[in-house]
């Protein structure tokens, strides 16, 4: 029970999160940002990519596959049970909204314990401005999702680089694969920089292994093939 516990109170936490973001979700319009977003996922269902083309492509291929799904559940489901477009263009933020909380119960895990990790992961869930970012067609949702995912890969990887040199390559590479889609989220390459920038500082004051040319060769394939993949 003990290690089932923790598991079971982060699966009600992320299902918490959910139920807060997705209900209602169709009670307001779109914005115009949203309009812009689902006018391009329809034209990349057409296999015209070159709409929207100033923001990245990762969210409105989301959207694309979402709305694709409700159109196939709309044309066999009743009327009372039919998927609202606002829903469908909204929902992949909502579901990467709710495990946001994760990903920041693991890195504040790492730092700070399992009773801070905790306490983050339920402030995210109920957090009213999260909340509200999570439940519009926005970049910035996949951006805080990925970023934070990649930051928690990177810190494991160095970690594990004392004891498991090979391992910890695995973790350098899906780190910069979720870098990579994080830049396929938002263009803000600095958040990249900023994690470079702080394990070299952590390495200087002998907190953390030196760091190895092969592993920044692996955080960048890994970013490549990220980014493509977005």
């Amino acid at each position: 029970m003990s290690k089932k516990l923790p598991i079971a109170i982060l699966a009600f936490i992320v299902a918490l999160g959910f139920a807060l973001r997705f209900r209602g979700l169709d009670s307001a319009g779109f914005i115009e940002d949203e309009v812009h977003k689902i006018e391009a996922a329809r034209s990349y269902l057409r296999g015209n990519f070159l709409v929207n083309l100033e923001h990245p492509m990762l969210m409105k291929s989301l959207i694309s596959v979402s709305v694709t799904a409700a159109d196939c559940w709309n044309r066999s489901a009743s009327h009372a049970h039919l998927i609202p477009e606002e829903v469908a263009v909204r929902l992949p933020n909502v579901v990467f909204g709710a495990l946001t909380a994760v990903v920041l119960f693991l890195v504040a895990r790492e730092f700070f314990g399992f009773g801070v990790g905790i306490l983050s992961a339920l402030l995210w869930a109920t957090g009213v401005f999260a909340i509200s970012i999570n439940r519009i067609a926005k970049e910035d949702t996949l951006l805080v999702f990925f970023t934070w995912l990649a930051f928690y890969l990177f810190l494991r990887a160095r970690e594990l680089s004392k004891t498991d040199v090979p391992g910890s390559e695995r973790w350098f590479a899906s780190s910069g694969a979720s870098f990579g889609l994080m830049l396929a989220s938002k263009y803000f390459p600095h958040y990249l920089g900023l994690n470079f920038l702080c394990h070299y500082l952590w390495g200087k004051m002998g907190n953390a292994p030196p760091r190895r040319w092969r592993n920044t060769l692996l955080v960048l394939g890994g970013l490549r093939i990220g980014f493509y993949l977005g």
